[in-house]
């Protein structure tokens, strides 16, 4: 029944683009963390850190304008309530990766604490995975490859959670400085909750694909 509605529906030249461009922008901004977490360099930390902020601009604009065209449009590709959840997942991801940068750089915390690296490396894997599921919103044909990756995101999620675990209880074993133990911990948190939002996005994304494939 869907795919015969569908013949009656044209073809989405709104929201796609600008799915695909929050995803684009998404897997960006998740590598750039990477390179800022992985960076020694002080200066080259700098230049990270903007180019962070500028891609969160990117994504912001482009959250904003699918708000936009939503109050605008009549017809949507599919749920309103489902266009406004997927843009709102992406753009929190985006958000709290900023957040994580902007505390890293406040605290002049040194990075090279090895579950900073991993948890990014984490959020960088689950970003390019769910990269490729919004672009294949467009047509709703490759619905298995969507559970497979929704399910991977998942899995990748749930070995955040006992990473931070693990760093947490390493951090209040060996940490003697109560301000660095704070600050560090923090940010583990921050990283850790942004592999959560990570997984809401996936859980909506196949949502959109049970309600419409």
């Amino acid at each position: 029944m869907n795919q015969i509605f569908s013949l009656f529906i044209p073809k989405d030249k709104t929201f796609q683009p600008l799915f695909e461009e929050g995803a684009t922008n998404l897997f960006n901004i998740s590598e750039a963390l990477v390179l800022f977490i992985r960076s020694k360099d002080k200066e080259g930390k700098i230049k990270l850190a903007k180019e962070i902020k500028a891609l969160e601009l990117v994504g912001d604009k482009a959250t904003d304008k699918i708000y936009e065209e939503l109050n605008k449009n009549f017809i949507v590709p599919f749920d309103k309530q489902d266009v406004h959840a997927l843009a709102t997942k992406i753009d929190d991801i985006a958000d709290d990766i900023l957040a994580a940068v902007l505390n890293m750089e406040l605290y002049q915390l040194d990075t090279s604490n090895e579950a900073m690296l991993k948890l990014g490396e984490i959020i960088a894997k689950m970003c390019s995975e769910l990269a490729i599921a919004i672009k294949e919103i467009k047509h709703f044909k490759n619905k298995q490859l969507i559970v497979d990756i929704c399910f991977n995101v998942g899995q990748l999620e749930s070995k955040a959670d006992r990473l931070y675990e693990q760093a947490i209880s390493l951090l209040f074993d060996n940490e003697a400085d109560a301000i660095s133990l704070i600050r560090q911990s923090d940010i583990l948190s921050q990283l850790e909750k942004t592999t959560d939002k990570c997984d809401d996005l996936a859980n909506v994304i196949e949502t959109i694909f049970l309600k419409n494939a």
